[in-house]
């Protein structure tokens, strides 16, 4: 905040999902102006807020807020801020065929929205649970549903592979990693992970052995975060200043 030139403060909250109401009258006592909402409460947080933005809305996840007065209405700069990642890397999505999106939650859905956008024909979303893949394929009207370890087994013509899972290193699964360099992949441009902080980081292994480009959490909170700062006080911060203050 200081280094943009921004009068406050930027802390961690935590919450259990039994006391979302609970903590949101709380963040109104304190006169918070926004707040960030993370894994795994981008789709459950909806109810409790006045509204959301209509990207919100086809998406299906809520990751930034602003609070107007006594009510929050919710937004979604995930997909802003991948989209504006990707371009930045020099991916041409328009010549991209085929996606492989990981993960079930409130990022899969950001990416699958963008990647569905941008015209992306052929995307698969593996997650762990086949009935919520499948609310998102649903809800997002497009993506194949399949279950992560079928992903995983089958050879995967992707041109893009989007980790959304909570999964980036080894020591969190040692199966995922294993199962990911046996993985049959064909035809990678770019390997994305939602993830940052992960040291031995199995998505960029996977990136290297293609070998493709990576692009991981950390810039994609760069970019995402000057989106929901632009909301919550109506300025434009430079990407170099939001790179600084994350020490990328």
């Amino acid at each position: 905040m200081k280094i943009a030139g921004i009068s406050g403060d930027y802390s961690c909250f935590r919450a259990p999902p039994e006391k979302i109401d609970e903590s949101l009258q709380k963040f109104i006592e304190l006169g918070l102006t926004g707040i960030n909402i993370g894994p795994p409460y981008q789709a459950e947080i909806i109810p409790w807020l006045a509204t959301i933005s209509e990207g919100a809305k086809m998406i299906g996840a809520v990751n930034t807020i602003v609070r107007h007065g006594q009510f929050f209405k919710g937004f979604n700069t995930n997909a802003l801020g991948l989209m504006d990642a990707l371009t930045a890397a020099g991916l041409k999505t328009a010549g991209c065929t085929s996606a492989l999106i990981l993960g079930s939650g409130g990022n899969a859905r950001s990416a699958l929205f963008l990647l569905h956008w941008l015209g992306v024909p052929e995307i698969t979303v593996a997650g762990r649970n086949l009935s919520k893949t499948e609310d998102v394929t649903s809800h997002l009207g497009g993506g194949q549903p399949m279950l992560l370890e079928d992903a995983l087994k089958k050879t995967e013509t992707a041109n893009i592979v989007i980790n959304a899972t909570n999964i980036s290193s080894a020591k969190e699964d040692l199966e995922l990693a294993h199962r990911l360099k046996q993985m049959p992949l064909t035809e990678c441009r770019m390997v994305v992970d939602f993830n940052y902080n992960n040291e031995d980081n199995i998505w960029h292994e996977l990136a290297r052995s293609q070998p493709c480009s990576f692009l991981d959490g950390i810039t994609l909170l760069a970019y995402q975060s000057r989106h929901a700062l632009t909301l919550w006080t109506g300025k434009q911060i430079p990407l170099d200043t939001v790179s600084e203050a994350l020490q990328i």
